[in-house]
């Protein structure tokens, strides 16, 4: 199994903090922001290689990022983690989230079960769970997480709606009336053989960007089953959502 970290944005909704430097990298508790995500990783013994997506702009401060994470890494037998860049070099240019996802999978061959992940949550859940979740079904997963409140769905979220199996028969990206209070949050899960799908998806026009757009189009493709989990998962979307993280992490770690 491989793993990508989607890290090739631009994070305007963060600027200054992310004019000249990106979010993934971002201290909370003094620690970027990717390496809690990369320590989650690491606790999968399954997966055996991790790809970070970042772009043009950011990719040498990402490789000095590197070189120092790897020079404090006690042991070799962590799985190693590999850049790519997107070419990209500014907001403007970007290909989106999707199309980053692709770039990937096609640049570097994977054919292999893919753990998916963004960049910008810091989240409390295991991900060896999900994994071994996967594993029972060998079908594309999705992590859920009730959030018990409609409002803070609409126009923001993924919706989903799943059946007594666990399977997700309805997704929507955003909608202005959602039918559940479930919601899908970023970190995906897809067997080898669903990986053309984003190809296809792409080529037929599909949003690049959004995850959840591929998300929605998928289940209606091929059985996409949720993960549910009850631990916190916080966005680091915004200045107000850092900073708020940055306190909690704080607290936390005191």
């Amino acid at each position: 199994m491989k793993a990508i970290i989607l890290a090739a944005g631009y994070a305007t909704r963060m600027y200054p903090l992310t004019e000249n430097f990106p979010k993934s990298l971002l201290a909370i508790a003094g620690k970027p922001i990717v390496e809690y995500t990369i320590e989650k990783i690491r606790a999968c013994s399954e997966i055996d290689l991790i790809y970070i997506v970042t772009n043009s702009k950011f990719f040498i401060t990402f490789q000095k990022w590197l070189q120092s994470f790897n020079a404090q890494q006690d042991s070799i037998s962590f799985q190693p983690i590999a850049l790519i860049d997107d070419g990209t070099h500014s907001n403007e240019q970007r290909i989106g989230t999707v199309a980053d996802l692709w770039y990937v999978v096609e640049k570097t061959e994977i054919d292999d079960d893919l753990l998916v992940l963004c960049s910008d949550k810091m989240f409390e859940f295991t991900l060896v769970e999900f994994v071994n979740a996967f594993h029972k079904k060998k079908e594309t997963m999705n992590t859920v997480h009730d959030i018990r409140d409609m409002e803070q769905i609409r126009y923001k979220r993924g919706c989903v709606v799943v059946d007594g199996n666990g399977r997700i028969m309805d997704f929507e990206e955003k909608p202005s009336n959602p039918k559940s209070t479930l919601e899908s949050v970023a970190f995906y899960l897809f067997p080898r053989h669903v990986l053309p799908r984003i190809k296809q998806y792409l080529s037929e026009g599909g949003n690049p960007d959004a995850p959840g757009f591929f998300l929605q189009w998928l289940t209606s493709k091929e059985h996409v089953y949720a993960h549910f989990f009850n631990e916190n998962c916080y966005d680091v979307g915004n200045l107000e959502n850092y900073r708020e993280v940055q306190r909690i992490y704080k607290r936390i770690t005191l």
